[in-house]
């Protein structure tokens, strides 16, 4: 059996992605598929370019957290 998310293991990422139609899905998308869950997703700054986010997640542990930040740090232009 799978270990659910937990908040014991939430951590906040802030990232700068390009500003398009498809950054914040990009990122949900991301943490989702890798068995996180999105507690929190706050716009910090926005510019014609650049979104800077900050994603809240609850992951499974440490470790889980490192693999979703590498694939956070995957999405082109991240």
């Amino acid at each position: 059996m799978a270990t659910a998310p937990s908040v014991s293991y939430s951590m906040t990422v802030r990232l700068e992605v390009p500003a398009g139609g498809t950054a914040v899905s990009q990122l949900t998308t991301a943490v989702e598929s890798s068995g996180g869950s999105v507690t929190g997703l706050d716009v910090t700054a926005s510019g014609h370019e650049k979104l800077r986010i900050d994603v809240t997640m609850a992951t499974t542990s440490t470790e889980h957290a490192d693999e979703i930040v590498e694939k956070l740090r995957g999405i082109e232009g991240v």
